[in-house]
């Protein structure tokens, strides 16, 4: 729990944890659940096929020796004679695309009031409405004007924060990297193999009454 402790102001005070593995793993929401039964749950989905290239990207920066010395095709298109370690950095490519599967499982332990679903590419094209809905569904307060906070950065390529007229900080190099490419092959493969997920998030979006995200009605609209 010291990784938890209570703000001496709970109205302007909000405590925040960040994970790109807690979402698909089995056996986090029954434990966040216990420890934080009020926490308010944010996740952002991007299309899956993005996500799973920007993994595999991620674990090449980060020098994952499978990564180096297999290809993205090699990786996602990977069969049972296989290596093992192949079909491992797989499963963690494009386990966590099956975002129905998973917000079901978030959604046993929390009610659909406390879980936020974000649209990545809205968060990147568009972060000040974005910020504007997570400030309403947080209640935050006092409330914060992104509008005059950050702005587009041109050479970075994103919304960076606004230092002066003139001036924006960015995130590292580490942040915001331009990735080759996907294969048309391989980018036609694994919109395939989201479709039945694809389509079980969207009716999982509209039984929650929420909007169907632009990425995921381009995937489902694809012949």
């Amino acid at each position: 729990m010291s990784f938890f402790l209570t703000p001496p102001n709970r109205t302007q005070v909000y405590m925040f944890e960040k994970s790109a593995t807690y979402f698909d793993n089995e056996a986090v929401p029954k434990r966040v659940q216990a420890l934080l039964p009020k926490a308010k749950i944010i996740t952002i989905l991007l299309n899956p096929i993005r996500r799973a290239y920007s993994w595999y990207q991620h674990q090449r920066v980060h020098d994952d020796p499978i990564a180096l010395n297999y290809t993205f095709t090699e990786v996602v298109m990977a069969t049972e004679s296989s290596p093992r370690t192949v079909r491992l950095l797989q499963q963690r490519c494009l386990n966590p695309g099956i975002y129905a599967q998973h917000l079901d499982r978030w959604l046993t332990y929390f009610p659909s009031s406390q879980l936020l679903i974000v649209d990545g590419e809205e968060l990147r094209t568009d972060p000040v409405e974005t910020m504007e809905t997570v400030q309403r569904f947080l209640k935050a307060r006092p409330y914060w004007p992104y509008k005059e906070h950050i702005r587009y950065d041109p050479k970075k390529g994103f919304y960076c924060q606004v230092i002066n007229e003139d001036h924006t900080k960015c995130l590292g190099k580490s942040k915001g990297r331009n990735y080759p490419p996907i294969d048309s092959q391989v980018e036609n493969y694994l919109s395939t193999y989201y479709r039945p997920f694809n389509v079980a998030l969207s009716k999982l979006l509209t039984r929650l009454g929420l909007p169907q995200m632009n990425w995921l009605q381009e995937e489902l609209a694809r012949p």
